[in-house]
């Protein structure tokens, strides 16, 4: 190889060099901008966030992502370094996953939190006896003086359902736990600081209002459907709600619970003897399977006696608008797939299959 040659041909190596690093830098710049992007666009739904006093903006940046707010932990705390942002006000503040890393910083960087107000977080899902915790944290309540009343019939009666029509007789049902369980609807609540500490009322009133206006706005589907009722309604979407982890499945599985009751079979929901047993676990036997009150959807034919805590808005809309098919049987695995069968041989496979899975899952 003479050296004009050899030259070229440095030059040519030298250029692929460049042009392969341009685009790697090009490639780790288009990943990191996307690290910088909402993580979800269309949702606009409020997710509250505390920030400890003397946080770091590594700990602000995994608080974040583990809320769902930002991609990656990481990727905030290097964006805030470059542009030199590290003045933040710790407090609660009120964020949405439609908002970029630069909307975030701009919020704590201004201490646009809510330190004037107090917030309860009903997640979808939640049972009274957890969003007791929540409220107890807010008030000078106990969480053992807002179960009682929340438990007890006369209270409810008085302070409820002389105010709000949608509240039936229903709700009063032997063996019902909580009457107002299912009806205090998920939603971030913001309730202003004032001398005086926040009464039960103040806190469940917001709760049912939102379901006053779901029950207002879904009114027609419900006197048409099959169901028949608010309570009902609430009842097998809060089954819905606790089966199906993914809102693609919610209407499929609001169809097989319909296709078991119009067989009259039992609906056999695991979640339903949970509930029962009043413990957040799947750790339960087959003795609690067998033990008999009035959630047991293994001991009893039809609907529990209630709901089994707050259903979404999507869980109702996919009780109201089930998808219509054969399937009497699914089976969820621990990663969220669920697998319909239209018999018992061909789910007991499934089970078979896959039951070992959820041992596994067992602390």
């Amino acid at each position: 190889m003479n050296k004009k040659t050899g030259w070229k041909w440095w030059t040519g190596v030298a250029v692929c060099l460049v042009i392969l690093l341009a685009f790697a830098v090009w490639g780790a710049f288009g990943y990191y901008k996307h690290l910088l992007s909402p993580t979800d666009p269309q949702n606009k739904n409020p997710v509250a966030v505390t920030i400890p006093s003397g946080s770091s903006v590594g700990d602000i940046g995994r608080i974040l992502e583990k809320k769902g707010l930002v991609q990656k932990a990481w990727a905030f705390e290097f964006y805030a370094k470059w542009n030199h942002l590290n003045t933040y006000k710790s407090g609660t503040y009120t964020f949405n996953r439609a908002m970029s890393v630069n909307n975030l910083m701009d919020s704590l960087e201004r201490g646009r939190h809510h330190d004037l107000v107090y917030l309860i977080d009903v997640r979808q899902g939640m049972w009274i006896s957890e969003i007791a915790d929540r409220m107890a944290k807010v008030s000078d309540l106990k969480k053992s003086e807002i179960l009682n009343d929340l438990r007890n019939p006369d209270y409810v009666k008085s302070h409820y359902m002389e105010r709000f029509s949608f509240l039936t007789e229903e709700i009063l049902k032997r063996g019902n736990i909580y009457p107002l369980e299912g009806y205090l609807a998920p939603g971030v609540y913001r309730f202003k600081k004032t001398k005086k500490p926040l009464t039960l009322d103040q806190m469940i009133d917001p709760m049912l209002e939102e379901t006053g206006k779901t029950a207002e706005r879904y009114e027609s589907q419900i006197k048409k459907g099959q169901l028949g009722s608010l309570h009902k309604v609430l009842t097998l979407a809060s089954l819905v709600e606790q089966e199906a982890p993914g809102e693609q499945d919610r209407r499929k599985i609001a169809g097989v619970f319909y296709n078991r009751l119009n067989k009259h079979m039992r609906l056999e929901s695991d979640t339903t003897v949970i509930y029962g047993r009043q413990k957040r676990s799947r750790d339960y036997s087959l003795k609690d399977i067998r033990q008999d009150n009035a959630f047991n959807t293994y001991t009893r034919t039809g609907l529990p006696v209630g709901p089994i805590g707050s259903p979404a808005t999507n869980a109702i809309e996919a009780v109201l608008n089930p998808v219509k098919s054969d399937n009497l049987f699914f089976y969820a695995r621990p990663n969220g797939k669920i697998y319909y069968s239209k018999s018992f041989a061909g789910h007991q496979k499934i089970v078979d299959k896959y039951r070992q899975e959820w041992a596994k899952e067992q602390p």
